[in-house]
């Protein structure tokens, strides 16, 4: 199946409110050029050197690389699957895509064959680009297999590698003379990007955007967070994560500020990088932030810079928080979101403290949480229940049509997460519904045991599952 334009019937709601329409990827980056264009955008996070790119180098290689993928053949509606690590051509790869009006799907690093070619086939992939050996694993064999799954996968490019047998370097194609072509990105409310989630089903789902969507989140956290063209982001996760496209490419191209791509996390490295950049946004999973604070070159005077510190993905608890303020130095915040529905609550400057630390913080700007019991039922303040979701960032459905019995049929997301909202507004997040254990027939949460024992001292990370009774 192909991602096909999703109904508009959203759309009156959030054009009336203003929150919609917004522009594409590659729209923003003319914009950018045509404003700032010799702004750094991206800084190379190695240990030595490591190059800086302007937004004018960023729009023309995307102008080359558009230029390589129309001779193959890509046109506006073409699936283009990458996977591609924290790089420069990664960016501009993806802005590439979009000035073809064809759809961007990153795949994160972690997939191996299995999973790619999942991805590939149900997408119909036309295009992959692959690197060569990252991390101990050739990306061209992983390519050659997939080939064989995805009948619809005609052209395998590399970047930064030698092809493999069948394969194309893109850097080839790139440098081949060729005349311009004509512009073609996606409207506001077409379908432009693909992610995968994996979740707790078994395979990997399809979740299509639109730049409306990812566009809704760039508009809310410059209502919340005021970015300004002096910030400094720290990208310290994959790049192919919704969060890595929409808050390292597409928020600095929006405000004209600069990004540091780590191409692996490296705590160590971590820490001189936020020195020696004047980092001002250094957040990232609750894993990332640990790692930086163990870092055996850890010191509160390298964080001088580091105005803001936020953390999601995964549970935070308020100790990290906590330890994250006073050893940072900077303001701190939780936020809650998924691929379906990116940045859905979030801490903001100005709430109390104790719920920055101790909150997934409130909706955002323009979304709505309703917590249900296992009827539907809503619930009240202080009583856990799922959380239903919806907002101008959530996401038009699911490429496969099946998964779409998630969303109710007033268009929320059923997200399985368990939740509790205090009267404030303040949300919590409790567990997932499939994170029950049942024991003796009373439901324990997963979770409520974890925060239990992650507050011993001498526990660093936990992870509690159920398993069946023997008996």
């Amino acid at each position: 199946m192909r991602p096909t334009r999703p109904p508009d019937d959203r759309r009156p709601r959030h054009e009336t409110t203003g929150e919609w329409p917004q522009p594409s990827l590659s729209t923003m980056l003319a914009a950018r050029v045509r404003a700032t264009p010799d702004r750094t955008f991206l800084i190379e996070g190695r240990r030595e050197g490591g190059r800086r790119y302007t937004f004018a180098e960023l729009a023309a290689r995307a102008e080359r690389m558009a230029v390589a993928l129309g001779r193959i053949g890509v046109r506006a509606g073409d699936v283009v699957s990458w996977q591609l690590p924290n790089w420069f051509e990664s960016a501009a790869l993806a802005a590439a895509i979009d000035r073809l009006g064809a759809v961007s799907n990153p795949i994160i690093t972690i997939y191996r064959a299995e999973e790619v070619s999942f991805v590939c086939r149900q997408a119909r992939t036309r295009v992959l680009v692959v690197p060569g050996v990252v991390r101990g694993v050739d990306h061209r064999e992983m390519a050659r297999a997939v080939q064989q799954a995805a009948s619809d996968l005609e052209h395998v490019l590399t970047l930064r590698a030698e092809p493999g047998e069948g394969m194309r370097a893109l850097e080839a194609l790139e440098s081949t003379p060729a005349s311009s072509i004509p512009s073609a990105p996606p409207g506001p409310h077409d379908v432009a990007m693909l992610f995968y989630t994996s979740g707790t089903t078994a395979e990997p789902k399809g979740v299509i955007h639109t730049p409306s969507t990812l566009g809704a989140v760039i508009r809310f956290h410059a209502e919340l967070f005021h970015p300004t063209p002096d910030d400094v982001g720290l990208l310290q996760f994959p790049l192919a994560h919704l969060g890595g496209i929409v808050m390292f490419v597409m928020l600095p191209i929006a405000h004209g500020s600069s990004v540091v791509f780590m191409e692996s996390f490296d705590p160590e490295l971590a820490v001189d990088l936020v020195e020696r950049h004047g980092v001002t946004g250094a957040g990232g999973p609750p894993a990332v932030i640990q790692g930086m604070l163990a870092a055996r070159n850890f010191s509160p005077a390298k964080m001088r810079s580091v105005r803001s510190s936020g953390s999601g993905a995964a549970d935070v608890s308020p100790e990290l928080m906590r330890e994250t303020k006073e050893k940072f130095g900077c303001a701190v915040h939780r936020s809650y979101g998924m691929t379906e529905c990116p940045m859905f609550t979030s801490g903001a400057p100005g709430d109390p403290e104790e719920k920055l630390l101790g909150t997934d913080g409130r909706p955002v700007p323009g979304s709505v949480a309703r917590l249900v019991d296992q009827g539907g039922r809503p619930v009240g303040p202080g009583v856990e229940g799922e959380i239903e979701a919806y907002g101008p960032q959530l996401c038009v459905g699911y490429l496969d049509p099946r998964l779409n019995a998630a969303f109710t049929q007033d268009g929320f997301l059923r997200t399985g997460d368990l939740a509790v909202v205090d009267d404030a507004g303040f949300l919590r997040i409790t567990g997932r519904r499939k994170d029950i254990i049942i024991r003796k027939g009373e439901n324990l949460s997963a979770k409520g045991i974890e925060d239990v024992l992650a507050d011993h001292p001498g526990v660093a990370d936990v992870a509690v599952i159920g398993v069946p009774d023997p008996a």
